[in-house]
């Protein structure tokens, strides 16, 4: 082989490795105070905690839009601060006890703080992030969908 072709594949693949770190993926990032980003696939996730006065779960399922968060359900055990009171779907009981409303409200980003008093987590394809072991108690976290290369995901930040 000559080393004129030597060189033409080596850059080639060069290329095509370049091409692969720096090529922005869609992702759901998670990006809390004083810690790396954290990155989930673009799909439908629940956030899950325990309410502060009730004590009773509580979650609700995200679906991804283009940039942006689609809030379809918010599902709870018992009325009080902070309830849905209206929904253009009728309310309904799920077998395991939750009050499920359909709601349908974009959300350009999520923000919220982790506790481990609300074991607060993400639910995604039966997989958990655990983000109340993840962060110091009452970290502030953002979540946002962002493309992002590659080579950042790899390097966490």
């Amino acid at each position: 082989m000559s080393s004129k072709l030597k060189w033409m594949i080596m850059g080639s693949m060069f290329v095509v490795l370049l091409f692969i770190f720096l090529l922005p993926q869609k992702k759901i990032v998670i990006d809390a105070e004083a810690a790396g980003d954290f990155y989930l696939p673009p799909e439908t996730f629940e956030i899950h905690w325990i309410h502060s006065v009730e004590k009773e779960e509580w979650f609700e399922v995200y679906d991804i839009g283009d940039d942006s968060f689609i809030l379809t359900e918010s599902h709870f055990k018992t009325f009080g601060a902070g309830v849905p009171s209206d929904s253009d779907e009728q309310v309904e009981m799920t077998d395991d006890g939750f009050v499920k409303y359909v709601i349908n409200d974009p959300y350009p980003d999520i923000y919220l703080n982790v506790s481990e008093n609300v074991k607060t987590k993400i639910v995604q394809d039966d997989e958990e992030v655990l983000l109340y072991e993840m962060y110091e108690p009452y970290t502030a976290v953002e979540i946002t969908v962002e493309n992002v290369p590659l080579i950042k995901q790899i390097l966490g930040g």
